[in-house]
């Protein structure tokens, strides 16, 4: 059973890890390069299909954390249930909740018309969604690695 609990922490921290990662390379270098784009119906297409494809990455990532980190927490006997793994599971969660922030404004893949101020706005309300999931995502990262080096797991 210790090493069940041990391969969740791990399993937990990694994927939240990588959430981390990923939240940061779109945040940092994939989003802001759209803006390089020629003209606003290709930066629209691949920015739609960006958000897309990441949001399910970054949702099964978070989801996988929060699952495992929960499960350790489950299976530790009562004296070695520490609150670290409720917390860190916690703030994967808020980190995946990000997605249903009411007001996010996707654009439609079916416009004709696309205003390349409308796509710029789009793209930087999500660069900054992003650097804010990663930031939270971090914190969650951190505080996985401080309980997993605290309780020797």
């Amino acid at each position: 059973m210790p090493s069940t609990i041990a391969a969740c922490k791990f399993i937990g921290t990694t994927s939240l890890g990588l959430f981390t990662g990923v939240s940061y390379s779109l945040a940092a270098l994939s989003i802001p390069s759209l803006l390089a784009l020629p003209s606003a119906k290709p930066a629209q297409h691949v920015f739609i299909s960006l958000k897309q494809s990441a949001s399910l990455h970054l949702r099964s990532l978070a989801a996988v954390s929060f699952l495992t980190l929960n499960l350790a927490y489950a299976l530790s006997p009562a004296r070695a249930r520490h609150p670290y793994l409720l917390w860190t599971s916690l703030v994967a969660g808020l980190a995946a909740a990000s997605d249903l922030v009411p007001g996010q404004s996707l654009l439609s893949q079916d416009q004709d018309d696309v205003n390349g101020e409308t796509v710029e706005r789009a793209v930087r309300a999500s660069q900054r969604l992003e650097q804010a999931r990663a930031a939270v995502g971090l914190l969650g990262f951190t505080m996985a690695l401080v309980g997993i080096w605290g309780d020797g797991a």
